[in-house]
């Protein structure tokens, strides 16, 4: 074999070579131009995703929480761990150990509510 034919073989391995990398990069530009399109439109995204935009109704027999401070609660004054929204801070609910909770729970789920 000549020196020649040689390089001419190692020239058109290295142009063939280049071009499958090219086509390769081309491929990578867009399928990352259709990622980009995907993420810009979050909507889209969760739709594909099976999510789906949906207002829930509020209840028809239970509009309120006593826990959120929405209505009055019966019996207020006489429960000891059951004290509107104002009474508790953030901190007092947090400095409350589980026994407090489950109980408060307890005396709520005892209580009627008034509207």
């Amino acid at each position: 074999m000549s020196e020649e034919s040689v390089a001419e073989r190692l020239m058109s391995t290295l142009i063939s070579k280049m071009e499958s990398m090219d086509g390769d990069l081309q491929m990578l530009k867009a399928e990352n131009q259709q990622l980009r399109n995907a993420v810009s439109d979050p909507i889209s995204m969760l739709r594909k995703a099976g999510f789906v935009a949906t207002m829930t109704p509020l209840s028809q027999d239970v509009s309120t929480d006593a826990f959120r401070g929405d209505v009055s609660v019966e019996n207020e004054m006489s429960s000891g761990l059951l004290k509107s929204q104002g009474e508790y801070s953030n901190s007092d609910i947090h400095l409350m150990s589980w026994d407090e909770i489950h109980e408060m729970a307890g005396q709520a789920k005892e209580t009627e509510v008034t509207q």
